[in-house]
């Protein structure tokens, strides 16, 4: 749908007693039923959706109004959606307990309380500390968290029963991009090849995450065979750098601040950070059941606009100033403020003597791509982890929260345009995530 064209002057103009600002007008010439499409979905339920203007006009300029509508609508039914925009009706709980885990990916969940965006969508967030990825899924899957911080892919292998549980869950924002780092022990300073990596012992957060899918993809990549040549360990992020110090591990890819503090700690040197390897690669997501989402319609919605509200915020380079102090806080991240800040301002010492420069060390863009996650779940089934082929497309449309507006603008009597499955470039290499099956039998093992 196109943008906004840009006008030096605006006059207020109302359709149905709400004004047009904020909506996003159709070409001229359109059909009458796409006119339909701007002016229902856009004035009046987005109006009643997002009611605070400046959010209300982010968003439509991030990702279109019927975009949008189209994501929200694959979590809650079109007339479910339009009850809570004409009517206020009372949140179904206020009170809500939040798991993140203490690394720089939390920001958005964490700046939601600092800012305020929990309360004034009338709701008390608890945030709850978790060391580990294992731990704060368990936590999801009993019901002891409304909401969660979750890694990339977990919300897609809980949804398609992977580990033994199934349970639908919904990506509802990403939490980052980037923002992780492939760290080394000091003693390897001069074994910074990795097709002489053969028997190190590396930690993960987690076998299902994309840390273990990116470092697997990458030493493969070196000639190495990731089932064979290396051990993983699971270990909880804020372990990471004890582990490496007393001996335990070779190296770890996890999230910040683990690498720049095994940096400033003097045990380890960053090899690469995450953004060199997958520029723009979903870390953590904001998940929550879909069965709470169905239960509590109005309080899905009240804590969407909050956590888009703080991600928003924190993506923009300008609030960036101060970041550092508060994610440091003991009940935050609990990390020295200058390591924190290496993380936030891209500006950074790499432990073998430099400092590098690379302002999108870690991003917050808060909307999901499906393409990210069909090749996290192909690397799953390219190493055995998830055992049978699955339809990848499908299980992307059904977990994220995306941007596919088709439903939404066929039932307004529009065509939508094409659901995007985009190339992502990975070590260099294109992966088009249309063509999954295509992918999987170039770099399969044989059996």
């Amino acid at each position: 749908m196109p943008g906004r064209s840009k006008q030096s002057s605006h006059r207020h103009s109302f359709d149905g007693g709400v004004c047009s600002c904020g909506a996003t007008p159709l070409a001229t010439g359109a059909a009458t039923s796409e006119r339909m499409v701007g002016a229902a979905i856009e004035d009046a339920l987005l109006h009643g959706l997002f009611p605070e203007p400046v959010l209300r006009r982010t968003l439509i300029k991030s990702v279109g109004a019927a975009t949008l509508l189209g994501a929200l609508s694959a979590l809650l039914p079109l007339d479910t959606l339009k009850a809570i925009a004409q009517d206020k009706q009372p949140l179904e709980k206020t009170k809500l307990s939040v798991g993140f885990l203490p690394i720089t990916c939390a920001a958005p969940l964490i700046y939601g309380e600092v800012r305020g965006e929990y309360a004034k969508q009338g709701l008390e967030v608890g945030l709850l500390k978790v060391a580990g990825i294992g731990i704060i899924r368990d936590k999801m899957i009993n019901g002891e968290l409304d909401v969660s911080q979750q890694v990339m892919p977990v919300a897609l292998t809980m949804t398609a029963g992977l580990g033994g549980t199934t349970q639908s869950i919904k990506v509802l924002t990403i939490c980052n991009q980037n923002g992780n780092s492939l760290v080394l022990a000091t003693k390897h300073k001069d074994n910074r090849d990795p097709a002489n990596w053969k028997g190190f012992v590396f930690a993960v957060p987690f076998e299902q995450s994309h840390q273990a899918m990116q470092l697997r993809n990458y030493l493969a990549t070196h000639g190495l065979d990731p089932d064979r040549d290396v051990t993983y360990r699971i270990i909880p992020p804020t372990e990471y750098v004890s582990a490496l110090r007393v001996g335990g591990i070779d190296g770890f890819f996890g999230g910040e601040p683990g690498g720049q503090r095994a940096v400033y700690e003097g045990a380890g040197f960053i090899h690469a950070i995450s953004r060199d390897l997958w520029n723009g690669h979903p870390c953590c997501s904001v998940t929550a059941a879909e069965s709470w989402i169905k239960e509590n319609p109005n309080t899905f919605l009240a804590f969407y606009r909050a956590i888009v509200a703080a991600s928003l915020y924190v993506s923009e380079k300008a609030n960036r100033a101060g970041m550092a102090k508060v994610l440091s806080q003991p009940q935050y991240i609990n990390a020295p403020e200058i390591v924190v800040d290496q993380v936030i301002s891209g500006r950074y010492a790499d432990g073998l003597g430099n400092i590098k420069t690379a302002e999108d060390r870690v991003d917050y863009q808060p909307f999901p791509q499906y393409s990210a996650a069909v090749w996290l779940m192909v690397q799953l089934r390219r190493w055995n982890i998830l055992k049978t082929d699955i339809d990848y497309k499908k299980l992307a449309r059904e977990v994220m929260l995306a941007t596919d507006a088709a439903r939404i603008m066929r039932e307004q009597g529009a065509e939508p345009p094409p659901a995007i499955f985009r190339k992502e470039v990975i070590l260099g290499v294109e992966f088009d995530s249309n063509k999954p099956e295509e992918y999987l039998k170039s770099v399969r093992k044989p059996s």
